[in-house]
This record gives structure tokens, sequence and C-alpha cells, in this order.
């Protein structure tokens, strides 16, 4: 994932008590301790400063999965549930509890702040009522044949093997981490951050909540250092690692010599009978289908083709006169503000004026691909033979907005672009149709399905290069209750919504 700093909490507001008696009066609130006074300065502190607001949330949402997932608060220094594992290692800096309650808390707000941008996926009531807390689900399949049993989209997943005799299936893990098999391929879940791929192609997106994510084959073990990768294992048990953002440790199985580290842009490769592990050349081409569904793209038909992951394949230095290219651009970013887009709604994407732009609200959290027409060569204005391209993309994630207006673009780049992007200082954009156009125009003419997840583009591009930025949800966030009550006794239900 590309990753761009950003906090979980605003800084807006005015802070009427310290940090640690307003972490006092939080946890005595979620423990239905609190008494008339200590309420009435909660409530102010909330509405008078809106970071107190996000960490509120913060806390009332990770402590609510502590309980959901049958973790007691008082065990956390020992646990090793990947939801709150390392969270006692993690120092929330800016408060300083003064006894156990306050240290508790801080330590749950220091677990939320790594927690809050990837929430584990929402389950059902009968699945939150069953003994053991899925390990991970279904999230998508397509032309998938399970070995044993057949699975649909929700399934989740406990311990145990899986095979997957054809197709592609993603599974979403509870601690934040995205993996998609493509069949045939024997795999097994172990834990939330271990598994066993003994044959078949993986890619997977591992966030910071889940770094330590591990992946074992017959002759390599996998560790994820808060990166995209894929790893690809052969009938007799050869394996290809080849990592495409961030960086990975990989080992000899049962070696006991030190790992090799593995960065962005690298592969390597290694047997069962081999005695090392040996560099290899960087190629995508065998992760090409699993990739784009781990990355967030269900469907790409026509001619348009999702660009192979790693540091060169970026967008601005691909040039592709037949395809419309699909970039992953970036992840995870949290609208601080609200944020100025040139379309919401679904329907045809029309020119719109200055004082017409639409808006996605603070407090969501998003990512963005790029979408690309950059024909070979050079192009002049009224260019009649330039190239048009059509085709239609499928996301995983509804799409909150478009942005294909050049002073937009520019101004979004530094937030939701990709973080090694060429954009320089080329024309850009799409040219919409105009309210009053013909059909046939010959306008650029992208329309947004009412399930607001589909993309059906007809680009021509001459003396600009089309591009489109594509904003998905990725996350909502909770806001604060208006006024907190002593009723309390639904705290820790959450309602997040079904994305």
């Amino acid at each position: 994932m590309y990753r761009k700093k950003n906090s979980s909490a605003g800084h807006g507001g005015i802070h009427l008590v310290n940090n640690e008696e307003f972490l006092r009066l939080t946890t005595l609130y979620l423990e239905d301790a609190i008494n008339a006074d200590d309420l009435e300065l909660l409530n102010c502190e909330l509405t008078n400063s809106t970071d107190r607001v996000q960490q509120f949330n913060d806390l009332r949402l990770v402590t609510g999965l502590i309980k959901e997932h049958g973790c007691p608060v008082e065990s956390l220094s020992s646990t090793n549930d990947s939801f709150v594992a390392g969270a006692v290692q993690t120092t929330a800096s800016q408060f300083r509890p003064s006894h156990l309650g306050l240290a508790i808390a801080g330590v749950i707000l220091a677990t939320a702040a790594s927690l809050f941008i990837f929430l584990p996926f929402p389950e059902t009531q009968s699945q939150r009522n069953s003994d053991s807390p899925a390990i991970a689900r279904l999230a998508y399949a397509s032309h998938a044949k399970w070995g044993i049993k057949e699975r649909s989209q929700g399934d989740r997943f406990d311990k145990g093997k899986v095979h997957l005799e054809t197709g592609l299936a993603r599974l979403d893990f509870c601690n934040g981490a995205t993996i998609t098999l493509q069949g045939p391929a024997e795999f097994e879940i172990v834990s939330s951050d271990r598994t066993v791929l003994t044959c078949g192609i993986l890619t997977a997106s591992v966030p910071d909540s889940a770094v330590g994510f591990q992946v074992l084959t017959p002759a390599m073990d996998v560790v994820d250092l808060g990166t995209a990768f894929g790893v690809s294992v052969g009938g007799d048990g050869e394996t290809d690692v080849c990592v495409f953002e961030g960086e990975v440790e990989v080992s000899r199985t049962d070696s006991k010599n030190r790992p090799r580290l593995v960065r962005e842009g690298s592969a390597v490769r290694s047997s069962p009978k081999a005695k090392s592990i040996d560099s290899v050349a960087y190629a995508t081409m065998r992760y090409e289908k699993a990739w784009p569904v781990t990355s967030g793209v269900l469907q790409a038909t026509g001619l348009m083709q999702f660009v192979s992951p790693g540091p060169d394949f970026v967008p601005g230095k691909i040039e592709d006169s037949n395809r419309i290219l699909v970039f992953r651009e970036c992840s995870r970013v949290i609208l601080k503000s609200d944020l100025e887009v040139d379309v919401t709604e679904p329907g045809q994407y029309v020119r719109v004026g200055r004082r017409n732009k639409q808006s996605i609200g603070a407090g969501q959290v998003v990512g963005s691909y790029l979408l690309q027409l950059n024909p070979i060569g050079e192009f002049f204005r009224n260019e009649t033979d330039g190239a048009r391209v059509i085709g239609q993309i499928t996301f995983n994630r509804p799409i909150l907005g478009l942005i294909g207006g050049t002073a937009q673009l520019i101004s979004t780049d530094e937030l939701l672009g990709h973080p090694r992007g060429n954009y320089g200082n080329t024309r850009r954009g799409i040219e919409p149709a105009r309210p009053d156009d013909q059909p046939d125009s010959g306008r650029d003419n992208v329309t947004l399905s009412n399930d607001r997840r589909t993309l059906s583009l007809d680009l021509s591009a001459s003396s600009a290069v089309d591009q489109i930025r594509v904003i998905v949800l990725e996350q909502t966030q909770v806001a604060a209750p208006s006024r907190l009550t002593f009723n309390n006794a639904s705290r820790y239900e959450k309602t997040l919504s079904e994305l």
C-alpha cells in the first residue's frame, strides 16, 4: 500500500482538561462508572474540541473490539490476539496515565492509532455469537471452485486448510491484511498473522496494523514488514517472492541463518533442495490476475489494463495509445476536511462550473486510483485521429467522487496522488460533455453506475493526457454522540457501514 502520513485525530478546538484527565473521564464512561459532574465535564470537552471527539471514538471502537473478540482488558499485556498484539509495545506519547486504569486506556488508545484506519470487517449477528471469532472472511470470488465444500461471499475462515481448485478468491483478515489466492492453490490459515502456501499463487497487501504477517512455503518463510508482495509456489515447491511495495524478510525454511531483506522492485527464488536464496529478475506477469483483486479492482473489461505494481510503473511514465491504464495511487487516507471533487452522484459525468463543485465530507477514510489514456508520441489540439478507447472498471468499494479537471487533479496530487508519480506540467484531465451537447459530440464520456462501483469510459486523447482520479470509500468514521448520557448499555455495539 502506498502510505501517506496522516494523523487519525484532528487538532481543532480548545482543551478544557489535560490528556490524563480526558482519559480518566473516557475510561469511566466506557465502564459505566461516571458521575454527573464528570459526565458534564466530558460533554463539554467533546463539544469544544474536534480532536477529543476523534480520540473518544478511537477509545470507544477499540474497547468494543476487545470486548467483542473475547480479550479481557486485564489480559492485554499477555495476549497474542492480533487485534491487540503489540499494543503494550506501543507508547501513546501524548498521554502519561498515572495508574493502572489509565495505563489500560493508554494502551487502548495506542492500539486505536494503528487499528482505526483499517478496522476489522463487519460481521453478522450469527458470526458475533459464534464461539470463536473468524480469522478471515471471503470478500470476493471469481470462477472459484473449492476442493472440499463450496464457499460464498461473506463466509468466514478459521484455522485450517483451504483448497482452491480454480479461479480467484480474496480473503480479508481480521487484522487488516488482504490476500488473493489464484487456483490451483493449497493454502492453510494457522493464525491471524501466520499462513502456509504449499502451492499456487498469492498476492498480499498488509497494512501497518498487520506488520509481521507471515507466508510460509516449502522453500522459504516470508515475513512482511508493511508492504505488498506476491508469492508463487510450483508443484515441486520452488518458490518465487516478488515485492511490489515496501520490503519483506525471507529465510530458508528451517534455516538458522539471518533473514534476508528484499525491497520493493526486487524478487528472489529458492527451492526445497536449494542451499540458498537467489535474486531473480523482477517480473509481475504471473500476478496480473490476483494483484488487481487484492488492490480493490474486481474487474476491468474492454481496452483497460491494470498496471503491474512496482517502483517503475507509475502515472506519467507510461504511454499507451490503445489502452486505458489503471494505477493504484494511495490508500487509507483520512480526509481532515471536505474534499472538493467534480462528480459525486451516479450518472454521466458532465462539465461543471466552478460554483457547482461537489465535495466528499471530512472524516472518511479513502483510497484513490488514476485512470489514464496517454498516447505514444504527441498529439495536437483538434487532431481528428487521436486515440479513442472504450472500457469498464468495477471496484470492490463504493466510489465517492471523481476528479477530471486539470486544476483539481493538480490540487489533489499531494493528498491522493502516487508518491512517485511523474505528473509534470502536462495538460491533464478529461473533456466531458456539456449539458447541451449532442450525443455524438465526440467528447469524453464517463458514467458512474447506480451502485457506485462501476465506471464506463469512452475517452479520446489528443492534446492532453486523459486522466481521471477515482476516490473510493475504504472506511467510514463513527461520529461521537451529540451528548453523552448515563444510558450506556449498548456502548459496545458498533454500527459500521457495510462496504
